[in-house]
């Protein structure tokens, strides 16, 4: 799942009492014995060759950053080593005004922030260095889209798991509600064709993942209007609603506790492993005792209409450490799940259809804002930056074992302001 990221609106819709007891907690919980530990300082990467190309490349990794200046948005732009140190790519920064970003093979796909929004591809060249090739305007979509161009927005950039699709939130398009917009890649060219878009509401998620199959792709939202939305995916890339979905039924809260709106657990950001297999974080919207409770985890099985069915409960989920989650995604084998969000940055074993169980602590106690993984057991994490902070960001790396995980030589790298991560392997 990719983080959403209008104004990090599933931060702000969160249910209230949990939102406001867990940001008022001063205190982030240490790193558990035994899992690394953040380094005191973050550092700036090698420059191309230095020592941080430890072995060949095994990625590309690319952030949109806000500059100090307020100026125009640029993408920073890595090489990750074997080991997980980063090099800077020559030419980086990269100025480009543009906000989400996706990596697939050879090209970095991202949401341009001109007055006429819509999608620029760049051609990842043999060293990850960036050349700016197709352009897609909001403008070009049909009239019959409903698309308002003078309001309309895009974010949360993906690609379904075929590579052959791409899709984003359009925030605003019709100056009121989201809808989800479709788009056909082509891989020869780098260019992207509107398929078409499905109004999904107001104050909705866009973050959708999508099952081992590619048929099916879920939302998860929680708040005063809490849903999970379920989507299918047609022959041709177009998303279109799951007119067989049936709702998923809240976990009920355990004995003893007090209900607000729901009495139970708000379904909220989703993440699917290669089968099909869909975790949730469970926001409480109760208290035990008038205290508030630990967001936890929760595993879903689809089945063939793309219905999810649970045998989770309060007292099988594990909690995690992170306050308030604002991303999850699975690893590439679908075997493990990072949480990142307000409070660091955790890992869990994803089991699939059984219950999710611990596999580290708090990786670090930074706010993340967005994960993503590489095909090299590496994990990387942008920080969340807080209205007003005049802090700069960073970028973390992790290398994942079967032991567990440990920071990679040079991280944390500062970024000023990191807005979007995309992840571009170069192994399979």
């Amino acid at each position: 799942m990719r983080a959403f990221r209008p104004a990090l609106l599933s931060l702000a819709v969160m249910p209230l009492s949990f939102l406001l007891s867990s940001c008022n907690n001063s205190t982030l919980t240490a790193t558990n014995p035994g899992s690394p530990s953040s380094p005191s300082s973050p550092s700036s990467p090698s420059s191309p060759g230095g020592s941080g190309s430890s072995g060949s490349t095994v990625a590309y990794v690319y952030v949109s950053n806000e500059t100090a200046t307020s100026g125009p948005n640029q993408i920073v732009a890595y090489a990750a080593g074997s080991n997980g140190q980063l090099t800077a790519v020559s030419g980086s920064p990269f100025d480009q005004n543009v906000g989400s970003i996706a990596a697939n093979g050879s090209y970095l796909l991202a949401a341009s922030l001109p007055a006429q929004p819509g999608i620029n591809t760049y051609t990842i060249g043999p060293s990850g260095a960036l050349t700016l090739g197709p352009q897609f305007s909001l403008a070009q979509a049909p009239s019959s889209s409903g698309i308002n161009t003078s309001c309309a927005g895009l974010t949360n950039l993906i690609f379904d798991r075929s590579g052959q699709s791409l899709y984003t939130y359009v925030v605003n398009y019709d100056c009121s509600n989201g809808a989800m917009a479709s788009f056909a890649f082509n891989s020869t060219s780098g260019s992207v064709s509107y398929l078409g878009d499905l109004d999904i509401g107001y104050n909705t998620s866009g973050a959708i993942s999508f099952l081992g199959n590619d048929d099916y792709a879920y939302s998860a939202f929680s708040g005063i209007y809490w849903d999970v939305l379920s989507f299918m995916r047609d022959s041709n890339g177009l998303l279109v609603n799951n007119s067989s979905f049936t709702a998923v039924h809240l976990i009920p809260m355990p004995p003893g506790a007090s209900g607000y709106l729901v009495e139970g657990f708000e379904p909220g950001l989703t993440a699917t492993d290669t089968a099909n297999h869909v975790a949730m974080a469970e926001f409480p919207d109760w208290t035990i005792g008038g205290a508030a409770q630990p967001v936890q985890l929760a595993s879903y099985t689809a089945d063939s209409n793309g219905d999810l069915t649970t045998s989770d409960t309060y007292a099988t989920m594990p909690a995690t450490d992170v306050t308030t989650p604002l991303d999850l995604e699975a690893s590439p084998s679908g075997t493990l799940l990072a949480v990142g969000g307000v409070g660091g940055l955790q890992i869990f074993n994803f089991n699939g259809g059984n219950s999710l169980t611990s596999f580290t602590g708090l990786l670090t106690t930074d706010s993340i804002a967005q994960v993503a993984w590489d095909n090299s057991n590496h994990l990387y994490a942008i920080t969340y930056t807080p209205p007003g902070s005049t802090a700069p960001g960073k970028l973390h790396v992790f290398t994942v074992t079967s032991s567990g995980a440990t920071e990679a030589p040079g991280s944390p790298y500062t970024v000023t302001e990191p807005i979007s991560l995309a992840v571009a392997s170069q192994s399979q």
